[in-house]
Formats: C-alpha cells, structure tokens, sequence
C-alpha cells in the first residue's frame, strides 16, 4: 500500500496561476449511480487530449489548450471541477467549455476568480464587479494576497471572488488559491446539514411529544395492557432508529466540513482591513450557529434515544414483576394441592398397610397350612407352602431386574445430554 499511501498525499494538487488569470470553479455532489458516467465523460475528455488516465484516478490534470488548464478532483461525495484561464475573460459564461454543463451531479457552488497582479489592478475591477457594499468581505491571507467577494450568486449562477497575487509566486499563489476555495465549498457542503435538520425537525419534535404521553400513561395506575403500551413504545424506537439512519451521514459530514473549514481559516493567515468584514467574521457569523443547530438536533436525538430506552426498561421490569407476582400465586396452588394429594398419600399408606398386612397375613396362612398338612400329606395345600415363597422370591427378582435396567436408561440418557 506504499505507493497508495504517499500518492494519497499528492492529491488534490492545485495547478500553478499567474497573474492576470480567470478561474471558473464548481463543486458538484455525483451520486454512487452517476460516477460511471462522470469518470467515462473525463476519459473521452482525457483521451481527446492525449493524456492518460488511471482507472482508479482521483485526480486529473487536462491541458485543454488557448490557455485552458482543466482540474479534475474527486470527493468521497462531491466532485470539484476548475478551468484556469491564463488571461483575462469576460465577465460572462459564454467561455465555460460546453461539456461541463453537461456533468454529472448538482451544484453546490460555482464561483468566478478573477486575479490580478496587484491591488491597483484589482481596485480598478473593483467597481465592474458589482459588489454589495454592505455585505463586501476583503482582507489579506498569506503571502500579502489580498481577495474582495461578496459571496452571492449572480444571473449566471457563479459567485464572484477578485484575488491580487501579492507576494506569492504562481505555485504559492495557486495553494492560497485553493484554500481560499475549499474554505468555500467545504462551507456550503458542511450547511447541506441545515435544512436537513429543518425537514426532520418537526418529525423529532413529534416523536418527542408521543414519549411524553406514553411515559405519562406508564405512569398511572389502572393503565391499559402494558402489551399494548410496549407495542407503541417498539413503534416509536423503530422510527427513531430510521430518523437516526436518515440523519447520520449527512450530520456527521456536516461536522467534518466544518473543522475543515476551521483548519482553512487557520491556515490563511486572514488580516483584517479596517471598514470591512473579513472571512473568519463572514464564515463563523453563518456557519457555527448553523452546526449548533446540527449539533442540538444531534444532541436531541441522542437524549430522546435514551430516554426511550428507559421507558422500555420500566415497562420489562414492571411486566417482569407483575409475571412473577403471577408465578407466586400459582407457586402458592401447586403447593395447596401438593399438601392435598400429600395427606391422600399418607391415607392410601394407611390403607396400603392395612392391605400389606392382609396378604402377609393371607400368605403365612399358605405356610403354616402347608406345615399343618405336611402329617396328612394334603397335596394341595404342600404345593401352596412350597409355591408362596419361590413366587415372592420371583417377584422381588422381576422387580430387581426392571429396576436395575431402568437406572441404566436414565444414566446412558444423561450420559448423551452431557
């Protein structure tokens, strides 16, 4: 995985820009489906222009010629696409090569750079670009480059940015460049998390408001069947569990974009100009509120799960208990009836005394005929005397035989069970 691992950081290169230059940048969120269709669309690109492009490429670096540099980067989700014009253009969409109107994915934010060599270059732009005054962002970043946006979206669907190259060369000045965008775009990708909570918002707020209720009536005595009442709170779990697996992806990637657009801001170095707001006031203004409303969602969600949890546990210990009262009672019948047939046993045991002493009686009385006839040689009364102990002397043989062979039984199926 060597080569994997150190090509991993030499990714995402930005192509050097020399003052005068023109940028035209776009991020685009391509689905899983649409990926096969946006990486053939780059290698007929690239195979036009004579350059190769590995399967599992990433990154893609086209010279399109007149000046065109196309950069191609791809995201875990989105895809960024820059041409870099190495002069100026017209304000105007008309020089935006007709195959990227056609890619795949959707925008989520497309920008103008215009760069110029110094600050009296870019004030003489300044006003052509038609800024809001009031909401115009400008401050310095590293290397004494100085940038001027205020952020909208213009009739053509780009954004407008105007950047000096200051003290940078083109290879500095196209990695200021590049930050200066990912802060952007890493922005408008960590705020795809907002609306997201404001959709799912009042699906929450009801979920929350359902527990209420069903905590309340768990609560009170005379309550409905608690069968009923764990088929309800199974049912809110179950929602709350796809309104999680809804939410997950997208909030989790919202909190990594934000630190990345944290990281951005660190690393540009940003100088304030007095009279105007710079990028750190403009992006934190929006963007921490925005995730602290992810983050509370997130927070709520959490909570409420727990919270569901634990009327579920009380309402299992309060069926466990109310089982167990049950098997108590019926623990109480068994042991009423055991007593019952207990003093039947002991009266059949009188009667079975009383019984056994008839047949000993009766069979001594075989005996002692026998030994009364035995002058007289009564033959039916010897063969009795001489019968009655060879039959118990049988019997106790029969019954010691079953009762060994049924001890084997139970030893050789206990023997298996083990």
């Amino acid at each position: 995985m060597r080569r994997e691992l150190v090509g991993e950081m030499h990714l995402r290169r930005f192509a050097p820009v020399a003052a005068p230059a023109t940028i035209l940048q776009a991020v685009l969120l391509v689905g899983e489906d649409e990926r096969d269709d946006e990486f053939q669309r780059l290698a007929t690109l690239a195979l036009d222009h004579d350059v190769d492009l590995h399967p599992k490429a990433r990154h893609a670096l086209i010279a399109l010629g007149d000046g065109l540099i196309f950069l191609w980067e791809r995201h875990t989700e989105a895809t960024t696409l820059t041409i870099i014009a190495e002069t100026r253009v017209e304000d105007t969409s008309a020089d935006l090569p007709q195959f990227l109107e056609r890619w795949p994915g959707l925008i989520v934010r497309a920008t103008r750079i215009h760069v110029e060599k110094d600050v009296a270059g870019a004030q003489s732009r300044l006003e052509a670009m038609n800024f809001e005054d009031d909401e115009l962002v400008c401050c310095g970043v590293n290397s004494g480059v100085m940038m001027w946006s205020d952020f909208r979206i213009r009739k053509d669907g780009f954004g407008r940015l105007l950047v000096t190259a200051g003290k940078a060369g083109p290879a500095e000045l196209g990695r200021i460049i590049q930050r200066l965008q990912e802060l952007g775009n890493y922005r408008n990708l960590a705020l795809l998390g907002l609306p997201e909570v404001r959709r799912l918002t009042p699906t929450l707020t009801d979920l929350e408001k359902r527990l209420a209720r069903y905590s309340k009536e768990l609560g009170e005595e005379g309550t409905e069947s608690d069968e009923r009442l764990m088929l309800d709170l199974s049912a809110l779990s179950a929602e709350l569990a796809q309104l999680r697996v809804a939410s997950s992806y997208r909030l989790s990637a919202s909190r990594a974009y934000a630190q990345i657009v944290m990281d951005r801001l660190d690393a540009l170095s940003i100088t304030p100009v007095e009279g105007y707001q710079d990028l750190a006031e403009f992006t934190e203004r929006r963007l921490v509120p925005g995730m602290r409303t992810c983050d509370s969602f997130v927070e709520r969600l959490r909570r409420l799960s727990e919270r569901v949890g634990d009327a579920i546990a009380l309402l299992n210990t309060r069926i466990d208990t109310r089982i167990k009262a049950q098997n108590l009672e019926l623990l109480r019948s068994m042991e009423s009836s055991f007593n019952l047939q207990l003093r039947l046993q002991h009266l059949v045991e009188a009667l079975s005394v009383i019984a056994a002493s008839y047949y000993a009686v009766g069979l001594i009385a075989f005996i002692l005929k026998g030994a009364k006839a035995f002058p007289d040689w009564n033959s039916i009364d010897l063969l009795l005397a001489v019968i009655t102990p060879l039959v118990i002397l049988g019997i106790f043989a029969l019954v010691s035989l079953m009762r060994k062979r049924y001890l084997g039984e139970t030893s050789d199926s206990i023997a298996k069970v083990e």
